[in-house]
This record gives C-alpha cells, structure tokens and sequence, in this order.
C-alpha cells in the first residue's frame, strides 16, 4: 500500500514545525502530484540537485517543483534496463540519509510557491511564492529547518539564482509599487549585495548568476525583451553602446536565463521563439538562433558539459540546440509521445504546450507541459552528448494528479490495482504494489483535445465504485454524469437527473447518491429516482447486494432491503 500526498495542504502560520512531516512518523512510499501549471507561466525545474545529490549510489536523479504551496522533489529511477520508475529505491537514501520514499514534499510557505533552487552545495533550498517572500531551509537535516525567511519583493517571485560559492541569491518577480523587481542578497542575513536595475512595469521574468568570478548577474524583463547585465560584488548596471547587448530579442519576455557550467556562455529564451547565446563575461552577444520555435520558449536549460541547450516552446516540441553551431540537432515532439499516435496531429493540444524543461543527471532532458505530465526524452547516441542521457530509448510519461484527490477505490482483488480521481475529472490507474501510475483513464468516442485527460469535463469526481462481477469502474462527477470505464478506457456514460454526490456497489449493483435521492444502476439500466423523505449524507451497499444503508441528516442511519 502507498500513501497518495495530495492531500497535505498548506497552512497560514509558517514554522520550523509543519515544514514536512514529522520523522516519528516514516512513511513507506509517496506517489507525487505533478506540477501545477499557469497557462502562459513558466513551469520552475531543477534537476540538478547540487553536489550533495549527485552521487549516483546513494542518491537517485532529483527533479524538483512546486505544487501549490508544496515544494515537490521527486525521485526518477533510471536503470540499465532503460526504463524508468517512480517507486521508492532500497539502495538509494533520502535527504537526512533516511531510506528513500519515492521523493520530498516540503510544506514551510504559506503561498503558492513560483520558484525554488537547490544551493550549489546541495544542502540548502531557496524558494520563493507569490507573496514575495523567500524562504531558505536546509535539506540535509531531518526537519527541515529554516534559515532565514524574507519579504524580498512586493509581488510575485519568478526566479531564484544561487551564486557559485552559495553565499549569494538572486531573485526576480514583480515589483508591483515597489522601486524594486529583483535584489540580490547574502545568503544567511539577507543585507543587499548592490543595486539591481529595474525592468518596464516593474516586471521581471528571469535571472542567472554567472558560476564563476568576475561575478555576473543577468535579468529578464517580462514585457521590454531586455536583459540587463551587472557586475560586482556591489553589483551594479553595466551600461554603454557597443558594450553590452541587452535588446537581441524582437518582443515580450525574456521567459529563461541560463549560465553554462563553466560561466562562459549565457542563453537566453523568450517570447520571440529565438535563443541567443551571449559572452558570459563580456555580456557580448555570441549569436542569435531564430525561429528555434514557431510560438514561445517558455524555459531552456544546458547539459552538463555546456555544449548544447533545450528549449520548449507552446508549439509542444522540444528541441536541441548545439551551443557552438546554433544548430537544431534534435526534437521531441512531446504532444505525441503522450497522444502515442503516430500518424502527426494538427493543432497544437492546450495541455500539451511545453512549460518547462531541465536535465537531470546532468543529460537526461525532461519536459513539462499544461497538463503536468513529466515527460522523459530519449536521446540517440549519434548526438553524442553521454553515456547518461541514452539510459531511456523511448520517451516515457510519468502521469498523476495535479488537482486534489477526491475518490479512491481499488481494482479487482488480486489485480493490485488502485484508481484514484480528482476535482479537475481526471482519473488514474495505478499499480498497488510498486506505486506507479500506469496511465489515465481517457474517453472513448470522445476525442480528448485539449489532451488534459479530463473524463468528467473539468468537474469534480465525487465517488469510484468497481463492480467486481462485470470488471467495471463506476465515477460520478458533478458533470451530473456517471461515467463506465474498462482498463484504461471510459466506454459508456448514464446522464443523472441530480447531482451525484456518493456511490456504493456490491457485486452487480451500484447505487448512486443523488442531491435529490437515490438511483441504482445495473448492467448499465437505470432505474427512476427514489426520492427520500430526509436528505442523504452517505450510502452502503452489502456484498450481495441484498442490503441498503442509508444515512441521513436526521442522524439516523436506515436499512433497506433490496
């Protein structure tokens, strides 16, 4: 059995306390949520983890994102079989050297969170929500602990940016009536570390810190297509014709900034779908590579070795770029990979425009995209860029929740099957004893468009039921559908007169809960409502379908035979 974690929320009082939970009480195995996603707003991923976590035999690939008010590291298993896991790995450990759960759910902000980082050093995380304020807490030690918690911006932060030594952040968002959309403070104190130049509107986007001296920060405006550089420490503006290139990109935002490892080259992405590449120093620009993408770049990241970049877009592709050439060497069409058609699409499905991306041990790329489906690359071995990023030779979907769970129930007995449903309609088969989604359950007849997954049509699942006899799934939804799926599949629906807010079945009977009374439904044939002289608050079926029991808001709790 495994513990599903949506249901962890976020409180208003933030303490040393309810940062996770508690070591008294170890957990076994945690099956994620994926990222929430903003259309139009870039999804945060770090999948670098910071030397602390790099040590393949102890610890496994981290990925790391917010979900709400969560921070979310997960776990990614990749073996010499070339497939991929999210169950919990006995020779891998956990961030206080406790034995690995599948991933972390940090829960210390009481805001949505927008962006977080791991320090160089693996041992701290910065991370910021849409208050403003920043938070940094320890990831090695058992509880979490906080460091120090500031209120950095007056709005939103869109970034986060340690410097190579870990003494240093870098922060950007909106400044709202602030004079100020991104400061750059020490590490433990929060004292300012110079004067950061502010974009149109007071509105930024992105930020990176060059790992390296001379010290560099670059800043992305989110409506001016500027990057603006500054040096020090104090770090100042670096202003002058022909000195710096700040205005390579055509229009709108400058959605990612990214140093190499090394700090020689800067990447930027934006709105403009072009990538640019600049000196990391000099803050010249190297080159411009346009039309990388038909629509946005919404993220980009380097490889390990800094010799090439991906980048997604909203046009559902991820693509490749050698940093030296400025060439395409190779894309992903990510939209595909989770449709599994093969014969093209064309449109562009609204779940699957690609929001993030990152690489993870150094060269496996991943994608995100609206729908929040993690999507793992494969990457042929004529790129060359390492032994590490071929362990995959097809591109893998990890799939899950991204709103909170509503219902549960399990599969047939013995099958070591759970489906669990959420308030977004979504519904998801998972394998009992390893904890792995095995996919989502998709409608058939209707074509699934914007590629969201949503069986219900966006409204809340209330109830699962599974008839052991014809190896059905029931659901009802506020859709004021009940919804038959087989396996994978959703093959027949039943239209309710009321709202169904509960559901119960036996062995071939289900009996569904309704705002107005009582309906049962038997090999797809409905019977009239049965209206009730009090109001239904839960329903119960016995095995052999011979007994009703009804509870009611009058306390009582009533026995019908059937």
């Amino acid at each position: 059995f495994f513990l599903i974690f949506f249901f962890i929320m976020g409180v208003e009082q933030v303490d040393a306390s309810n940062a996770c939970i508690p070591p008294t009480h170890p957990l076994t195995f945690q099956a994620l949520p994926l990222p929430t996603a903003s259309r139009g707003e870039t999804i945060f991923l770090d999948g670098e983890g910071g030397r602390l976590n790099d040590n393949e035999d102890k610890h496994a690939p981290l990925m790391m994102y917010a979900w709400g008010k969560l921070i979310v590291v997960r776990e990614i298993e990749l073996n010499n079989t070339k497939t991929t896991t999210a169950c919990a790995s006995s020779s891998h450990v956990g961030p206080s050297g406790a034995p690995s759960t599948s991933g972390f759910v940090y829960r210390g902000h009481s805001a949505p969170v927008t962006a977080a980082k791991f320090s160089p050093a693996g041992t701290y995380v910065a991370s910021g929500d849409s208050k403003g304020k920043l938070r940094i807490w320890a990831w090695d030690h058992e509880e979490h602990l906080p460091k120090i918690e500031l209120q950095i911006l007056a709005g939103p932060i869109k970034d986060i940016s340690w410097d190579f030594e870990g003494k240093r952040i870098v922060v950007i968002g909106d400044g709202c009536q602030s004079p100020e959309n991104a400061k750059v403070v020490q590490w433990d104190t929060g004292v300012k570390c110079g004067d950061l130049s502010a974009h149109a509107r007071k509105k930024g986007s992105s930020c990176a810190f060059r790992p390296c001296r001379p010290m560099r920060i670059a800043t992305g405006g989110a409506e001016d297509a500027t990057v603006l550089f500054h040096k020090g420490p104090p770090f100042q503006r670096v202003v002058g014709d022909g000195i710096v290139s700040e205005k390579c990109h055509e229009r709108g935002a400058i959605h990612s900034l990214r140093y190499n490892k090394d700090g020689s080259v800067l990447a930027s992405a934006g709105t403009d779908g072009s990538v640019c590449f600049y000196e990391g120093k000099d803050m010249k620009l190297i080159k411009k590579v346009e039309k990388v993408h038909k629509s946005s770049i919404f993220s980009c990241a380097w490889n390990r070795n800094g010799t090439h970049v991906l980048t997604c877009g909203a046009d559902g592709f991820a693509r490749l770029v050698d940093a030296t050439s400025g060439e395409v060497v190779h894309e992903w069409d990510v939209a595909l990979a989770q449709l599994g058609d093969e014969n093209g699409r064309t449109k562009v499905p609204m779940g699957a425009m690609l929001l993030g991306c990152a690489f993870i041990k150094g060269d496996v790329p991943i994608a995100v995209g609206f729908n929040g489906q993690i999507v793992l690359l494969s990457v042929p071995s004529s790129i060359g860029l390492s032994s590490s990023a071929e362990v995959i030779d097809k591109s893998l979907v990890i799939t899950g929740h991204q709103a909170p769970i509503s219902a549960m129930t399990f599969g047939a007995p013995g099958a070591n099957i759970i489906y669990t449903a959420d308030t977004d309609g979504v519904v998801v088969e998972w394998n009992g004893l390893t904890g792995t989604p095995k996919g989502r359950v998709k409608n058939i007849g209707e074509e699934d468009l914007d590629l969201t997954g949503k069986v219900h049509a966006g409204a809340t699942i209330t109830s699962l039921a599974f008839s052991t006899e014809s190896s059905k799934l029931y659901s009802a939804g506020w859709d004021d559908f009940i919804r038959i799926s087989q396996g994978q599949n959703c093959v027949d629906k039943i239209k309710m007169e009321a709202q169904p807010n509960a559901m119960t079945c036996g062995t071939s009977l289900v009996v569904v809960m309704t705002v107005d009374g009582l309906v049962l439904v038997k090999d797809e044939v409905i019977s009239e409502l049965i209206r009730l002289p009090y109001t239904a608050t839960a329903v119960c079926i016995s095995k052999d379908d011979s007994m009703l029991y009804v509870s009611g808001d009058d306390c009582n709790i009533y026995i019908y035979t059937v």
